[in-house]
């Protein structure tokens, strides 16, 4: 059975258009990031005319460049490194480019360079301190019988926050939690941490059910990261309104491509709904 994804796939689709789905051979698509205490892993693809409401996945495959020249560098050290290309299922696309030569410290800073023909893409972002995490608690809903709410609760005023899970035995990756970055950004306090948003197949929903078994990556990061996520949610919540359009793209820290690259204060948690 083919996987299918909505038409907003972020990192891929950026336009509504009416040709089939094709390479855009004029600009580049680029999703990194580099995690305190972790290699980076980067992805690079052509960006996609969605036409549909949904998209094969497969149909996506002629839209990952794996022949990129990819290189990360410590400019606090000075330290540069090239990212090998490997096929890697876990993500979508299922390609990334990463090393084990190198992990995330931090604060430092770190300049990503992706050269393709004649493109060239690059951004810098630096590696917060990982955030502090009082604890994490499970409720049963208010409104909703059978479903159940995780809540964090942090102090840490002042600085910008993203939250981002993987759910046991249904996720292979960490996904974006929907605004929890609005919810956490200059305050301390609790916050209801949504189920990661994932484009992948049908029936999102925010809450947890009995037994699942929820990972959370609780990340510190930079101002114009936290706005990129902002961006992120804006799009993600109007995706599934067909009688809004999509007009624009969120605010990048990439110059030469479309996408971002993030520096990750990460601190980790695991809860199971019980």
């Amino acid at each position: 059975m083919k996987k299918t994804i909505p038409a907003i796939f972020l990192f891929l689709a950026v336009a509504c258009a009416t040709e089939p789905l094709q390479r855009d051979p004029d600009r580049l698509v680029v999703e990194g990031w580099i995690d305190s205490g972790a290699a980076p892993v980067v992805m690079v693809t052509s960006p996609v005319a969605a036409t549909e409401v949904t998209q094969s996945v497969d149909d996506l495959d002629g839209n990952v460049y794996t022949k990129a020249y990819v290189t990360v560098k410590d400019e606090d050290t000075g330290t540069e490194v090239r990212l090998t290309g490997r096929k890697d299922t876990r993500y979508l696309p299922p390609y990334v480019y990463t090393t084990d030569e190198m992990a995330g410290v931090s604060g430092h800073s770190y300049t990503l360079k992706v050269m393709y023909g004649n493109h060239v893409a690059k951004a810098t972002s630096r590696v917060p301190e990982p955030p502090p995490l009082d604890r994490v608690e499970v409720t049963k809903s208010e409104r909703y019988d059978t479903m159940y709410v995780v809540t964090a609760y942090f102090n840490d005023p002042d600085h910008y926050h993203r939250f981002f899970t993987l759910v046991d035995g249904k996720d292979t990756m960490y996904h974006p939690c929907l605004l929890s970055g609005e919810l956490a950004t200059n305050r301390a306090g609790a916050v209801t941490v949504m189920r990661g948003w994932t484009m992948v197949g049908k029936g999102w929903r925010p809450l947890y059910i009995l037994g699942e078994t929820v990972n959370i990556k609780f990340c510190r990061v930079e101002e114009d990261i936290w706005q990129f996520w902002d961006g992120f949610d804006g799009i993600s919540t109007i995706s599934t309104m067909g009688f809004f359009p999509i007009t624009s793209n969120p605010k990048s820290n990439m110059k030469g491509a479309y996408g971002y690259w993030a520096g990750y204060g990460v601190t980790y948690a695991k809860v199971t709904v019980k």
